[in-house]
């Protein structure tokens, strides 16, 4: 393939590091997508998209051929924000979707670019992180479903989707989620360690997730008992929204 159909990122503060994010970018690219999460809260996210748009207008990214913002009213989450690009760009045969504080080195993302037409599916790593980003297609939508979002604001949703690709094996042997790690710097927790308030609603919210993926794979991560989501007879792709944990979860 001769381009990258989609680069999405959710942002919900520092938008310093949007534009860094916009600028490692180095190979050709259908449409840059940004879910603005920061309700108007951080004005450098504002900052920063603005000069996105006017940059992009004066063509100062010669690889990008669209750049389109949603602006959410509501902080929609990792899980939820990943889903909503999915939804929102059904027109992309693959999905390419990291952190805001990801920035591959030059020349990276052309690895992904030669890999783009075989992969089901990609966690994109840098050093010892496991997952900075992920590549999703319409076949591994098919087979595995979209991100729980009830792992909300974040944390475990990467780990209940590696253990519903793995129990899916035997359904779909042709889904494989490989490893594809991009040469890269990583800020790594970044909107965490933003503030003092964020680090203290995390330590409420990461025990809350963690609970949820107990009580759904009986086991924590790589110790799970379930082959099916909370053991029922149902599809590896369950989840039921729960807009009541959302609130309560709500940073």
């Amino acid at each position: 393939m001769s381009r990258l159909d989609l680069v999405g990122v959710p942002i919900l503060v520092q938008g310093e590091k949007l534009l860094r994010h916009i600028k490692s970018i180095d190979v050709p690219v259908k449409r840059y997508y940004i879910v603005d999460n920061s309700e108007g809260k951080d004005l450098s996210v504002e900052v920063a998209i603005d000069q996105i748009c006017e940059n992009h207008i004066n063509k100062k990214y010669p690889h990008i051929e669209q750049v389109v913002v949603v602006q959410n009213n509501q902080n929609a989450g990792y899980p939820g924000s990943v889903n909503q690009i999915i939804r929102d760009n059904t027109d992309c045969a693959h999905w390419v979707i990291t952190g805001f504080d990801w920035w591959p080195k030059p020349n990276e993302y052309k690895k992904l670019l030669a890999r783009i037409d075989d992969l089901d599916g990609a966690f994109l790593g840098a050093g010892m992180d496991a997952m900075c980003g992920f590549v999703f297609t319409p076949a591994l939508l098919k087979a595995v479903g979209f991100l729980d979002e009830n792992f909300f604001p974040g944390y475990f949703e990467d780990n209940d989707y590696r253990r519903r690709i793995q129990v899916s094996s035997n359904i779909f042997p042709k889904i494989r989620v490989e490893s594809l790690p991009l040469t890269a710097e990583h800020d790594r927790s970044s909107t965490l360690n933003s503030s003092e308030e964020f680090k203290k609603k995390n330590q409420y919210t990461f025990q809350k997730n963690y609970e949820y993926y107990l009580k759904k794979w009986g086991g924590a991560p790589n110790k799970e008992i379930y082959v099916k989501p909370f053991d029922l007879p149902v599809g590896v792709e369950y989840w039921n929204f729960d807009p009541e944990r959302r609130e309560e979860l709500r940073w």
